[in-house]
Parts: C-alpha cells; sequence; structure tokens
C-alpha cells in the first residue's frame, strides 16, 4: 500500500533520519550525530520533521560532511538558518515529503556540547573525527530565506491543522505567503529543484483544501 502524502507512516521520519545519519557517517570530519527534538524520544508522529546535530573536525568539516550528504541523498532546496553560517540549514531531499524537512546543524566540539546539554537529544554516531582542509563545492546553498521560511511555514500549519493544533483559515494565510515567495525568486539556484518543491507543496495544499470540503469544512 503506497503512502498518503497527507498521512504519513509514523516510521517515515524516523526512517529519513536514519538515511542522513548513515549518509553522514561516511564523512571523516563527522565525529559525532545526534537526533534532537521528537525523533530523540518516542513523541513523533508521521508528520514530524528532522532535526539533527552533527560535529565536525576541521576549518573544513561542514562542507566536506555537507558534500558527502549531497553525493548520498540529493536535494530539491536548502535554506540557511537565520542563526548558523552555510551550509547549516533546512533541507528538502529529494524523494521525501516536504513535512519531513532536516534541519541540519552543523557544529564544532564546543558547540554541539553546548547543544546537547541544553536539549533532548540521542546520540547515533559517536567517534574520533578526523580534520583536513579542502573545502568542496556545495551548490544547494542559497540566500532565498523568504521562500525557505514560507515553505517551512506551510508546512508546519498543515500538519498543525491535520493534528487538530490549528486552525484552517491559517493554512491558505500560509500557502499565499509561499505562493508570493516562490513567484519573488531571483533564479534557480544551483543544485535545486525549487519547482518540484513548490509543485508539492501547492499539491498537498490544494488535496487538503479538498479533503476539507469533502467532509463539509466551510
Amino acid at each position: 500500500m503506497n503512502e498518503d502524502p497527507l498521512f504519513p507512516y509514523r516510521t517515515t521520519p524516523r526512517r529519513v533520519a536514519l538515511d542522513v545519519i548513515d549518509a553522514l557517517a561516511a564523512c571523516p570530519a563527522v565525529s559525532r550525530v545526534a537526533l534532537l527534538g521528537s525523533l530523540a524520544g518516542e513523541g513523533h508522529d508521521g508528520w514530524s520533521d528532522v532535526d539533527v546535530a552533527c560535529e565536525v573536525h576541521g576549518p573544513d568539516g561542514a562542507w566536506q560532511a555537507a558534500a558527502v550528504l549531497r553525493q548520498a541523498i540529493p536535494l530539491r532546496w536548502h535554506g540557511v538558518f537565520h542563526d548558523l553560517p552555510a551550509p547549516s540549514g533546512r533541507h528538502w531531499l529529494l524523494g521525501e515529503s516536504v513535512f519531513h524537512s532536516v534541519d541540519l546543524a552543523y557544529l564544532p566540539p564546543e558547540a554541539f556540547a553546548a547543544r546537547l546539554a541544553t536539549s533532548p537529544a540521542t546520540l547515533h554516531l559517536d567517534r574520533p573525527g578526523v580534520a583536513s582542509t579542502g573545502r568542496p563545492e556545495v551548490p544547494a546553498v542559497t540566500e532565498e530565506y523568504e521562500f525557505t521560511h514560507g515553505l517551512y511555514a506551510l508546512t508546519k500549519v498543515m500538519k498543525g491543522y491535520l493534528r487538530d493544533t490549528a486552525d484552517w483559515d491559517a493554512v491558505p494565510e500560509a500557502f499565499g505567503v509561499l505562493d508570493r515567495a516562490f513567484n519573488a525568486l531571483r533564479g534557480r539556484p544551483a543544485g535545486t529543484d525549487v519547482d518540484d518543491v513548490m509543485a508539492e507543496a501547492r499539491t498537498l495544499y490544494y488535496t487538503l483544501f479538498m479533503e476539507r470540503s469533502r467532509y463539509g469544512g466551510e
């Protein structure tokens, strides 16, 4: 049976997380990887996104890890965080639902330890890291923050509506914000497929709209 796009399996977010961890483990600069948020315990559901902290060594370790991840799991969109430098950011993976974005922070040892001290976390990789020089090209880093924020905000309110924790009115409002951000994009950044990710977001929105209408929503 195929997975319902609006009602993904509860096991899917953890599968996505483990795929990311397996990919990062192929980079020698990576020493520890932890899951944060709901996936750190059993509080997740099928709509949960994926929060990952990755400890890296060396001045180019974050970029080396990001390049390895891109090779293993192609991206549809990558947006930078407002409080961490690239290549940390929010990732939408090729072949995965837009619900299952991956928030991935590449951190030096001290910052990684601080993050684990202040957030629920489960450690999935723990080994020595190998520092080396050499920054590979990672083309999927983009500064289009408004689109990134709009995509995340839409999926968040759709999840809230499906979880019965948000009103419907927030959903079309968030879709409008995303649609305007999409139309305002200055181009199509290399290493991304923004048209594909927008098409899925639009399909999910209209599918949810029809589902709501079917059961008497106004």
